[in-house]
């Protein structure tokens, strides 16, 4: 009997913590729930705007775990039509459902989902792969499969060629037993290959150069190994190609015909299809990328000039396509920051409450709990601001960048109206360099002085191939002011006006010179140029210095030394200068 009352005495002295672990060992359990009816009668339907209809009502449903399997549905469906920030958006609020509700039976194929939306976003290769693995991971036998080969996908563009053999050669083997088809499988793979044999063939020649006669054999038999590995490539690419008008999506066809044309793999045939393709679906990117690496249009039953012109045309369109994508996506950032916002703000309200109500009675505590609540409030509320401002910062940029390739498209319509096809392709070519390098800077708020100069000199390359090829420019940069810290992109429109103003005033003495220097607390950049001269409309008026001016002011309002951010402007018809000064820290 005191056995009995120890026992029930120690019970009653620790029975909190006993309840707080049947309270954990509770909430760690996931709950099970059945596979909503409506989603198993979505295989047995045949129409595709009615699968689309039953999603869209099971995701406005107000039982939150088939409202989970809607969005995931609405999710897969966007995907496959390549409308990717559409898709992200419905897989987010799949996840809030998924992450509240512990539903363990979606939780692979979300991930599965944001790996493959991620990686056609561009977005960091190691976070994609970080979900794409988890996917496989927890995924079941029916996504297994597919899981894996997106998960060899994206080690290929991280370059793990070893790791992608690994996992395709057995995973064809089962697609073979399976009789499913083959074709991106095998174009992974290919390319793997072909990759190794490259890399291979590229050190095998840097190390022949530093060898003596005698010992080239050995690398002779190197050089033979990696043109295996290259054939290799080849010829499953090419047994990917056989298949290729099987794959039932847009997504996984663009992918192989995307690795097809990096390898050169295409014959005339498969090259006309490929546009023909490309063109039907609004895959601009694609359709560029096939007809540039086409020689003779007449495979395609157009002249050159036609070629050319559609293939600029492609570019521009191309160009638009991922601008207007990068808007869309920042509008999804910033909509879901604002929910966030708002849940938070929710959430802060009933752990208010709660608190207040458990320990009304210990003023103390309650006053220490408020003020770490008020710290942390304030704490993310700045957060949020920032992200807001970054949000707002990249939308000037969005708008500049366009005034930009407006100039630069007409430059290359003004080579093809004029029939010289070999300035127009060089001129691509240093354009895509160029945007190439404001696309690496685009997600940096602030450059170095030498960098966003070493930028100019690039676009400044662009204007001596068109019809400024008279200006002369002038570059100088002073020593201390090399590491200064500017905002990115701020002086090409200056440039570009410079360009347009003195280089149309004469054809003679037109020039450009841009310089920096260290003056005190602040960085003084100087445009100047050799005036408009005689032209009716004075420099000033355009979109380009108007856009400065209100980066300028945007910067202005954020600094700690607003006084330190200026733009000053003096146009003249035999000289114009315009000087922005900023803080150095």
């Amino acid at each position: 009997m005191l056995q009995k009352r120890d026992w029930m005495s120690w019970v009653w002295n620790h029975k909190c913590v006993i309840l707080l672990a049947v309270f954990l060992g509770f909430s760690s359990c996931s709950d099970t729930y059945p596979v909503p009816a409506e989603v198993v009668s979505v295989e047995l339907e045949d129409n595709h705007s009615q699968k689309v209809e039953i999603f869209q009502k099971l995701a406005a449903s107000d039982e939150e775990f088939k409202s989970a399997w809607g969005c995931i549905g609405l999710s897969k469906h966007f995907t496959k039509e390549s409308q990717f920030v559409e898709a992200l958006f419905y897989l987010r609020q799949a996840e809030v459902v998924i992450d509240k509700l512990n539903i363990q039976q979606l939780q692979p194929v979300a991930l599965y989902l944001k790996a493959h939306i991620y990686w056609n976003l561009g977005f960091d290769i190691d976070i994609i792969l970080e979900f794409s693995k988890q996917a496989v991971s927890l995924a079941d036998k029916d996504l297994r499969n597919s899981a894996e080969g997106n998960y060899a996908t994206y080690l290929l563009d991280a370059r793990q060629y070893e790791k992608v053999i690994e996992i395709e050669e057995p995973l064809i083997r089962k697609f073979k037993s399976n009789y499913q088809n083959l074709s991106e499988a095998q174009a992974v793979l290919g390319s793997a290959y072909y990759e190794i044999g490259t890399r291979m063939s590229k050190i095998s020649k840097r190390s022949v150069e530093s060898v003596p006669m005698e010992g080239l054999e050995d690398y002779e038999t190197q050089d033979q190994g990696s043109q295996g590995y290259i054939d290799m490539g080849r010829d499953l690419m090419n047994q990917s190609l056989e298949t290729v008008n099987e794959i039932d999506n847009i997504v996984d066809k663009n992918h192989v015909y995307r690795r097809a044309l990096n390898m050169g793999a295409l014959n005339a045939q498969q090259l006309r299809e490929c546009v023909q393709f490309a063109e039907s679906n609004g895959l601009y990117r694609l359709a560029y990328a096939a007809r540039k690496s086409i020689k003779n249009f007449l495979i395609l039953n157009e002249t050159q000039e036609e070629g050319l012109a559609r293939m600029v045309d492609a570019l521009e369109k191309s160009i638009h396509e991922e601008e207007s994508l990068r808007k869309r996506l920042l509008k999804y950032q910033f909509n879901r920051l604002s929910e966030e916002r708002l849940t938070f703000e929710k959430q802060a309200v009933f752990r208010q409450f709660t608190y207040v109500v458990a320990l009304f009675t210990v003023l103390l505590i309650v006053l220490i709990l408020v003020l770490t609540f008020r710290a942390q409030d304030s704490a993310n509320q700045a957060t949020i601001e920032k992200q807001n401002s970054n949000i707002l910062l990249a939308n000037y940029k969005n708008r500049i960048r366009p005034h930009f390739l407006f100039n630069q498209l007409n430059n290359v319509n003004g080579f093809i109206s004029q029939e010289k096809w070999n300035e127009a392709q060089e001129y691509l070519g240093l354009l895509s360099v160029h945007l190439r390098s404001i696309l690496d800077s685009s997600d940096e708020e602030k450059t170095t002085v030498w960098a966003e100069f070493d930028r100019i000199e690039n676009y400044v390359a662009l204007q001596q191939k068109s019809s400024y090829g008279h200006v002369v420019f002038h570059k100088s940069i002073g020593k201390k002011s090399e590491g200064v810290k500017i905002p990115t992109g701020l002086l090409q429109p200056l440039v570009e006006n410079s360009y347009k103003y003195s280089g149309n005033a004469s054809e003679k003495n037109s020039w450009i010179k841009l310089s920096s220097e260290v003056m005190g607390d602040a960085v003084v950049i100087t445009v100047e140029d050799s005036g408009y001269g005689f032209l009716e409309r004075i420099p000033g008026t355009g979109i380009g210095l108007a856009l400065v001016r209100e980066r300028i002011n945007f910067n202005r309002s954020a600094s700690r030394r607003p006084n330190l951010w200026k733009i000053s402007t003096d146009y003249g018809k035999r000289k114009s200068i315009v000087k922005l000064t900023m803080p150095l820290h």
